[in-house]
């Protein structure tokens, strides 16, 4: 189901009008109505407000089944953690630097939105950028296309994100990995430390804390 269906469905349940809605969220009933009908996208910065407002969570906002969203490492049922915790956990380093060559970005997520959104953040940026909507296609594609880093969810169905990093760490040392995920407890974010992922990002999350990842000398 699209965003757009998502939010209607969550704004009648929760037996709310647009109007009502879009004071919550101050913004205009005629932005409410453009994202219901599919005319328009709400910004990136919009959906933690939508999130805590229609009293979901982002994966299933976004469209990510609920049964795919329960991935195997995410049974452990641990605390989330906050970026910040995450920050330190990575050693994230504060110097940045915009590296004069062009970065080809391969973004993984099974959110068609999600999806869509990074790739016109990115591609705004400068960055090349390529999709998949799971993990076999994912690297399905690395076998026809180089790619510089890859942003990887972890709730996808088939192979979850994790398995995804290990193959391509495995195949494709080369590439650099930030995992993008709401299922961000300390096993996971521990795990994918230790598969190599150069970081982990917890959503919802902010635009530019990908794009200053990726100013980092590093990725």
């Amino acid at each position: 189901m699209e965003l757009g269906a998502m939010i209607k469905k969550y704004r009648l349940a929760k037996n709310v009008t647009q109007e009502e809605m879009a004071c919550a969220l101050f913004v205009t009933p005629q932005a409410v109505s453009r994202w219901e009908n599919g005319l328009s996208l709400p910004d990136i910065a919009m959906i933690p407000r939508l999130v805590k407002y229609l009293g979901v969570s982002a994966d299933v906002l976004l469209g990510c089944n609920e049964t795919e969203c329960k991935a195997p490492a995410e049974a452990n049922n641990g605390d989330m953690l906050c970026q910040d915790q995450i920050n330190c956990i990575f050693g994230a380093c504060e110097e940045k630097r915009k590296c004069a060559d062009t970065k080809t970005v391969l973004v993984v997520d099974d959110a068609s939105f999600l999806r869509s959104m990074l790739c016109d953040i990115l591609g705004r940026s400068n960055y090349r950028v390529l999709s998949a909507a799971d993990g076999r296609e994912c690297l399905d594609l690395l076998e026809r296309e180089k790619a510089d880093v890859c942003t990887l969810d972890i709730g996808m169905p088939g192979m979850n994100g994790l398995e995804v990093l290990a193959e391509i760490k495995r195949k494709y040392p080369g590439i650099k990995v930030i995992m993008l995920s709401a299922q961000s407890t300390k096993e996971n974010v521990m795990e994918a430390l230790r598969l190599g992922a150069e970081h982990f990002i917890a959503k919802p999350f902010k635009p530019d804390t990908l794009l200053k990842l990726l100013d980092r000398p590093e990725c």
